[in-house]
């Protein structure tokens, strides 16, 4: 007997009500912005970690190098006192796409062609699109300042977080990728981890044994990846994997020069918990006031 239309509607219930949760979750969800302000620091170092250096003003001395490394010293400096915080994050992104394209791939720099450099500038975009100018930032002091002198309470160190929610997305799709690239032969088989060996370690000397466990390790990397990818967004599987995916980053940070990669991931990795989770640690720690109102514990 077919269904009564009541019936079937009840059947199509649960779609729109998954689909409202998923737009809350994604796009109007509000928290504490110190995760956000933590990571907008750290990008700000991993930037100068990374290219400063090569930035310098003596490096390139043409008028797009010189250019390029004024604008680049002005927005990560700006961007880690946090001054017009999210400004200084689009402009930053901005000078980080800027020179991916122009040393990486008009001037054949490979080192500027390498995914980091991408995955940074693009961290720094989304990163203004959180409320990351309210907490340890210029900015916070400048607000405090002027309620103060108003006579009125501080603003509160809240606000959007849906470009936490798009970092979150970028990471999944990062990982589910680096994985899919690695499910062929070459890499299972452990032919790929073999060469690495070789170039970095052993030369021309290969060691007796290390065939079964490169097929191994490999195996294992591409079934973590796809781990990551698909279990990091949620809170019942991320306790299980939080530990592993930061070893992993962790290893490949001290064997490879996959250094600046690795800590980038490690540092976004804030933006899978609960903002006001990570406020109330930072309050505990700190023995400070929290800015959370809601939200569990870290897990």
């Amino acid at each position: 007997m077919p269904a009564a239309p009541a019936d079937a509607l009840a059947d199509w219930r649960p779609a729109p009500a998954m689909a409202a949760r998923f737009a809350a979750w994604a796009a109007g969800m509000e928290g504490s912005s110190r995760s956000s302000a933590l990571i907008r620091i750290g990008l700000a170092m991993l930037f100068w970690s990374r290219w400063a250096g090569e930035l310098l003003l003596y490096r390139d001395q043409s008028p797009a190098g010189l250019f390029l490394a004024a604008n680049f010293f002005l927005s990560t400096t700006l961007l880690f006192i946090g001054y017009h915080s999210r400004l200084a994050a689009v402009w930053t992104g901005s000078v980080g796409l800027a020179m991916y394209y122009y040393f990486g791939f008009d001037l054949g720099r490979e080192p500027w062609t390498h995914h980091h450099a991408y995955l940074l500038a693009v961290a720094a975009l989304l990163i203004a699109l959180t409320p990351c100018d309210r907490s340890y930032s210029l900015d916070r002091y400048l607000a405090v300042t002027r309620a103060e002198r108003m006579g009125v309470p501080p603003p509160a160190e809240r606000g959007n977080l849906w470009g936490l929610r798009l970092i979150v997305v970028q990471l999944s799709v990062l990982y589910f990728f680096a994985a899919f690239d690695k499910s062929n032969y070459a890499f299972l088989s452990g032919a790929r981890l073999e060469q690495i060996f070789l170039w970095f370690y052993a030369g021309s000397d290969y060691p007796s044994g290390f065939a079964w466990l490169a097929t191994i390790v490999s195996v294992a990397v591409v079934v973590l990846e796809y781990g990551l990818a698909f279990g990091l967004p949620f809170r019942a599987t991320r306790r299980y994997l939080v530990l592993p995916g930061l070893a992993f980053h962790a290893i490949i940070y001290v064997t490879l020069p996959v250094y600046t990669f690795s800590a980038t991931m490690a540092l976004l990795y804030l933006a899978y918990f609960d903002a006001d989770a990570v406020d109330r640690v930072i309050a505990r720690l700190q023995g400070i006031g929290s800015a959370a109102t809601a939200g569990g514990e870290i897990s």
